[in-house]
């Protein structure tokens, strides 16, 4: 493992399906930074026949989208939270679909604003353009919150679902993976704890994404989650990955004057269909912040991490790691199903 770690790169833009056939999202979202967000990316299919199959496959989704919009219309009528976008998906009658944030809905038709210079029943909009729609246009909507998962959008995650081997066949609005929120990186996916209590800290230098726990006054309990898909030599078995790692997190593991590693493993992981990695550190602070006042004091931090070779870049490596802060003697004894849970749902595309 080294320091050379891929920066995260959102490509919203566009779902471009096919050069043959278009099903285009031409335009971006008003919030592409929010992590709570699923991201557009660009996604081809191989043929012509496979494009259409998928338009087919898409259509129960489309449906749902329908029959629950008069709902989500109701909801946007009695006010939505602060900082949170109301946001069409129409048919256009080029070749594709476009979003539209939507301002007010009526009866018959739906008025908002472009989100992308675009071509729209044969007139040219500009980005922010005002544009009225029929309601019979909606082919899906979504709702975009600043702090929590978006509501809709299930054709838009259909397609990343396929494209991480999540789904297969026609859209099923039922479906369990739309039943939680997954949280879509650059070539990899996973399922973050439903829980209360975690917020999304974003993305810095070092990892794709974190999640943390809201720390109590007393922070008894810090947990956190963190993921990062970086370059790496090519493994050829899995002790050679088993010794990297080992190597690595040792090297890591940070002032020896204020921790001790008290505990270390790093075992094959055969749950995968790729070559990964377990390693579960436990490791002593002396020096942890024992409140917000500033109090420092003895803690320990187990970390259990899965780290995987992407099986369709094999110079590629995602480390996704589940950590746990807690006093001596009061370690959570569901700690590592709650990991495994999240391990389990990491998922990898192309």
């Amino acid at each position: 493992m080294d320091n050379h770690i891929e920066s995260l790169k959102y490509l919203i833009s566009i779902f471009t399906l096919s050069v043959l056939f278009l099903l285009q999202a031409c335009a971006t979202t008003p919030s592409p930074g929010n992590p709570w967000q699923t991201p557009n990316i660009s996604i081809s299919f191989s043929s012509e026949e496979e494009t259409a199959e998928v338009v087919d496959f898409m259509q129960p989704c489309i449906d749902y989208a329908r029959e629950t919009f008069p709902e989500a219309v109701r909801r946007f009528k009695a006010g939505l939270p602060p900082n949170t976008s109301f946001i069409v998906v129409a048919r256009n009658d080029q070749k594709g679909h476009f979003y539209m944030e939507v301002n007010a809905v009526n009866e018959s038709q739906i008025q908002g604003r472009i989100n992308s210079s675009e071509r729209v029943k044969w007139r040219p909009y500009d980005a922010g353009d005002k544009l009225s729609l029929d309601l019979t246009d909606i082919v899906d909507w979504l709702i975009i919150y600043p702090d929590r998962p978006e509501e809709g959008n299930l054709t838009g995650k259909y397609l990343l679902m396929r494209k991480d081997g999540l789904m297969s066949g026609p859209c099923n609005p039922q479906h369990s993976e739309f039943q939680h929120f997954r949280l879509f990186l650059e070539n990899y996916s996973f399922v973050p704890p439903s829980e209360a209590g975690w917020r999304m800290r974003g993305r810095d230098e070092n990892f794709d994404v974190s999640l943390a726990t809201v720390a109590t006054g007393s922070m008894n309990e810090v947990n956190t989650i963190y993921s990062v898909r970086y370059k790496a030599p090519i493994f050829k078995t899995d002790q050679e990955l088993i010794n990297k790692i080992t190597e690595t997190e040792k090297k890591n593991i940070g002032d020896p004057d204020r921790v001790t590693l008290l505990d270390h493993k790093v075992i094959a992981y055969k749950e995968k269909e790729t070559r990964c990695v377990l390693s579960d550190q436990v490791i002593e602070d002396k020096k942890a912040l024992l409140d917000k006042s500033g109090k420092r004091g003895l803690m320990i931090r187990e970390i259990l991490s899965l780290v995987c070779v992407h099986p369709k870049e094999q110079d590629t490596v995602v480390a996704l790691s589940y950590s746990q802060r807690y006093h001596p003697g009061q370690k959570d004894s569901k700690f590592p199903d709650k990991a495994n849970n999240v391990f389990q749902s990491l998922a990898f595309s192309e």
